[in-house]
């Protein structure tokens, strides 16, 4: 092999060095994450189900524009706001219910489920602040 042929794999190696490992994620980020991935799957069968039920656009439109800014707002959720970011989502997926009114069951068990991980979320990591562990570190780790 020529040296030409081997650059490309060790200028490849700094950028790899040069790269930050991605932070831990805490329990209210997983945690409503997991809830935003079920609401889009919900969403989604909704949608469908809107269009069958009304052959109408109105309605499988607006449980799209909901699953999309789910989808979009999964991101913020790193941040220590991240959870009224949440919050404001769930308004949208219960608002749903004025456009499907079916869906209002859906939307009040995930909205149960939601506040439900939100609130075992912030045990767990006050929990850890009170061990003095990271409260975003991996569950065991320091």
């Amino acid at each position: 092999m020529s040296d030409e042929q081997r650059e490309p794999a060790s200028a490849a190696q700094p950028a790899a060095a040069a790269r930050k490992p991605r932070p831990q994620r805490g329990a209210m980020e997983s945690l409503l994450r997991i809830i935003h991935g079920l609401e889009v799957a919900g969403i989604a069968f909704g949608a469908l189900a809107a269009w069958g039920v009304s052959r109408d656009w109105p309605q499988p439109l607006a449980f799209g524009v909901v699953g999309v800014l789910l989808v979009a707002t999964m991101s913020p959720q790193r941040h220590a706001w991240g959870w009224i970011v949440s919050l404001v989502m769930q308004l949208a997926v219960a608002a749903l219910a004025f456009v499907e009114p079916v869906w209002g069951i859906v939307a009040l068990v995930f909205i149960i489920l939601w506040i439900y991980c939100f609130v075992k979320a912030r045990g767990i990591e006050r929990r850890r602040r009170a061990a003095g562990l990271d409260p975003r570190g991996a569950p065991g780790a320091p």
